[in-house]
């Protein structure tokens, strides 16, 4: 079974806390934290649907009995490192956006900024997706060849 965990993760998000709090129009720092914590978890999420690394990371894979290396994340940028041990292939590899496209900077925005208005209610799933719309993400989505 082949398994991959981020060795190196963002230094700093792609999205920072005041061009956050400029989005939000606030200017005050009363909820900083929770606008921080905001941002990584918007940035995870998109992430998720889009399957790519909204910065550089550095990522391990094992278990992978293919013979040939398999890059979950994308972009790719290159190989860190090989190893073969007991006729299993486990390497690191560096991939993410140097410099994230606009509009994936935005989506993050955008969820950040609905998970902050909407962070004392639960949030009906349909009104959920309209505003978190994953459209621009999937487009980034490897559908293969």
């Amino acid at each position: 079974m082949i398994r991959q965990r981020i060795v190196l993760d963002l230094e700093t998000e792609p999205v920072t806390l005041q061009e956050a709090k400029d989005w939000l129009s606030m200017d005050f720092n009363d909820f900083d934290d929770m606008i921080a914590m905001l941002i990584k978890s918007a940035r995870l999420t998109s992430e998720q649907v889009s399957g790519h690394a909204y910065g550089v990371k550095i990522f391990e894979v094992t278990g992978n009995q293919r013979g040939e290396k398999v890059y979950t994340a994308e972009p790719f940028i290159e190989d860190v490192e090989w190893e073969g041990e007991n006729g299993v292939k486990d390497y690191r590899y560096k991939a993410g956006f140097v410099t994230l496209p606009e509009n994936l900077r935005e989506q993050v925005l955008r969820r950040m900024a609905t998970s902050f208005s909407y962070r004392q209610n639960i949030v009906d799933v349909p009104i959920s997706k309209t505003f978190q719309s994953p459209s621009v993400e999937f487009g980034y989505k490897y559908m293969g060849p």
